[in-house]
Parts: C-alpha cells; structure tokens; sequence
C-alpha cells in the first residue's frame, strides 16, 4: 500500500495458537485502506510461517531476534505509513466495523488524537462479557489517576502527534508502558472511547499482564512511579501506606483481595479533593465519580451496609450506572 490511511501495529512472539484468528479479523475489516505490519520479535514456533501464509498486499512483514514488544511497537510506529497507528494483539479478534468505525470517529474530531474503544472479554471455559470504557475526555483523564483508561489494543492514536511529540513507547515501564504513555500524552490532546466493543479481548491464564501481577512488588514500583506524575501535579506527598493503598486502588482485582478500610479511604479521597480544590486538574465532579467507583467496588466486596450511606457510594453508584 502506497497511500493507506491507517496502519496496524501487531508485534507477535511465539503466538501460533491464536494468530490466524488475529491476523484474519484485520484482513477481512469493512474498511480496506490500510497496510499491516506484522512483526515476528524473534519467534522460535510456526508464527512466521503462519504470517507468511497470507498473501496480501497490505502485509508489511518483519522478522528478526528478539526484542521485546516495547520495542517492537516503536520500531512499528517509525515505519508507518498511515495517518493513523491502530494497535492489534496476537490473540484478540478485531470486529469486521472496528477499523471503520475509528476512522469515522477521528475524521470526525480532529482534536482527539487517540481513541479507543470497548470490548468483549471471551476465553475458554469464560462466558463471553461486554467491557465498556469512559467515553468522554474529561472522565477518561480523571482515571488515569489510577490506571490504564484504554483497552490497549483497541486503540488507533494520530501518528504525527506521537513523532512530532516523541510520544512513544518506554522500556522502564515494562508492563505497563501503555498505562504511563497515556499519562504523558494527556497533555497534548483530547482522549475518547467508542461506547460499542468493537475487538474481542481473550483472556488467558499466562497473559503478561497477569504473570507481571504475580511479581506484585515489582509491579507496585511500576505503578507507582506511573501515578506519582499525577500526584506531582496534585502538588500531593504521599506516605509509603497512602502509596500502597492507590496501588491497590488501581485494580478491581486488588480491592477484592485487600479488603480496604473504608476509614482509610475516606482519609484518603478527602485529601485528593482538597489538593484539587487548589491545583484544579481535574473535573471536580468526574473525581468524585472515579473516587466514588473505587468506593462502591470495596462496598461490594467487602459487603458492608453501613458504608452504602457515604457521599462516595452515591457517586459510585451514578459511574457504574453511567457506563
């Protein structure tokens, strides 16, 4: 492709079991005007031969050793061609409209340099469940506070922002490098996400995101040092405790499992709004929502009735229901 409009990145390493699946939901998209470059990071399993199998004109095929996917999504971005970055994993499935969809969308809103959209989370023996995401800047950036606020592979990011910018992918922040390159790209431009889940989002037991949990220290340094950016901003100084409980805020998964104290949380979000008050970084409502979720999640975990009557469970119920 001489011209495309857009350019799908997929980095693939030892991905045989899934990749036809992936690379067949690109090829058959509604919206054709676009090249995919697939880079094999040095696989030792049939991946490239499975790659190689497909003739089509829009594959861009790179081979090499190893280098990590880090590494691999950068060296994709500086090749393209597209207007438009959209990023593809080995072993999700891109719905036929999704590729056309975000390009409506951004052809639309030339102030958005990067949207995402919704997904459906699917796996064996995992029934198949609809993910729907923030779709508006203001709350989308308010989440960040805490965590990622994009399905990382849904995403389709304006290429000349991210060169013109050097906004591209960190090795220092490996696990997570979507998560802190969102944090300094919220600078330059509007974020947004398609309500509609448009890529299937497979969830398997040996996925990086989860084995990187399972080191859970190594994955708090990370975290931390991605959410103290906001915090600095906040102008907020942090104890070691307050530290640990914003990383346990930053996943369902870790208030399930901690239990939190709702004495510490109250402490906690009453400072956040207060450095707010003065700094004025975020929306002073979309905080409260985004503090009120993390309020209702421990609610539900933690099964208490008294801490429904909190300002924060109201707010929380108004996010979830929103969604």
């Amino acid at each position: 492709m001489s011209n495309p409009l857009v350019s799908v990145v997929l980095s693939v390493y030892n991905g045989e079991k899934y990749l036809d699946e992936a690379i067949e939901s690109i090829l058959n998209q509604s919206y054709e005007n676009f090249e995919f470059i697939i880079i094999d990071d040095g696989s030792s399993d049939k991946s490239l031969e499975i790659i190689r199998s497909y003739d089509d004109k829009r594959i861009v095929v790179i081979s090499r050793e190893n280098r990590g996917l880090v590494s691999s999504l950068n060296e994709g971005i500086e090749i393209a061609k597209g207007r438009y970055i959209a990023r593809m994993d080995a072993d999700d499935i891109s719905l036929a409209t999704r590729i056309e969809e975000q390009v409506i969308f951004m052809e639309r809103n030339s102030d958005v340099g990067i949207c995402g959209t919704g997904v459906i989370g699917f796996g064996e023996e995992i029934k198949e469940t609809p993910w729907l995401l923030s779709e508006t800047d203001k709350t989308i950036k308010t989440e960040l506070l805490f965590s990622s606020c994009f399905a990382h592979p849904t995403v389709m990011i304006r290429r000349e922002l991210m060169i013109k910018n050097e906004l591209f992918y960190d090795e220092k922040f490996l696990h997570a490098e979507d998560f802190e390159l969102w944090t300094r790209m919220a600078k330059y431009t509007k974020f947004a996400n398609l309500k509609m889940p448009l890529l299937k989002y497979r969830i398997v037991q040996n996925s990086i995101t989860r084995e990187a949990n399972i080191d859970e220290e190594n994955r708090y340094r990370v975290i931390k040092s991605i959410f103290k950016f906001y915090l600095k901003r906040l102008n907020i100084q942090n104890s070691e405790e307050e530290n640990r409980l914003h990383f346990n805020l930053s996943e369902n998964i870790r208030i399930r499992d901690n239990k939190l104290e709702f004495s510490s949380l109250e402490s906690y979000f009453s400072k956040i709004i207060e450095a707010n008050n003065r700094e004025k970084i975020f929306d002073n409502l979309e905080l409260k929502k985004v503090l009120g979720k993390k309020w209702f999640w421990n609610v539900y975990y933690k099964k208490s009735i008294k801490a429904i009557f909190s300002k924060y469970f109201f707010y929380g119920v108004w996010s979830v229901l929103s969604k």
